[in-house]
């Protein structure tokens, strides 16, 4: 049987994957989840984030991310160039449109969230919000 915190937590985590999944959607765009985690990643990065940077944090190795990320250039989603101080380096920067779509993304995202939030049955009381604060800090590490 499982351990009920690890339960809890992993019903915690598919829920939140699927209110990402349904903004995706709700975006009118067929992005993958790996390829989401990158825009949000690049999105963090108003100079650009590296490719190896984007590696790390999707759990892949440098060739699959830069093949993933020709991908969302061809879709106008990034930009790539070449870092000017060190031009073995790929700088990667949402676009305009990028922008746009994760901006819509993470609205959608929120306002799924926010009604979650409200349910009558949840009932969020002070202690529990600064327990989910808690909670969203350890689960930094993972982003």
């Amino acid at each position: 049987m499982p351990n009920p915190p690890i339960a809890d937590l992993e019903r915690l985590v598919m829920g939140s994957v699927a209110i990402t999944e349904r903004a995706i959607a709700a975006s009118g765009t067929d992005l993958t989840f790996v390829q989401w985690r990158v825009l949000l990643i690049v999105g963090d990065h108003e100079d650009g984030a590296t490719i190896g940077e984007i590696a790390s944090r999707i759990g892949a190795h440098a060739s699959p991310a830069s093949r993933l990320i020709s991908r969302l250039r061809g879709r106008g989603v990034v930009a790539t160039t070449k870092d000017a101080d060190d031009g073995r380096v790929t700088l990667v920067r949402l676009t305009e449109a990028g922008r746009e779509l994760r901006t819509r993304v993470i609205q959608h995202r929120r306002r799924d969230l926010a009604d979650l939030a409200e349910l009558p049955d949840v009932g969020l009381t002070s202690r529990d919000r600064a327990a989910i604060a808690r909670l969203a800090r350890a689960f930094e590490s993972y982003t």
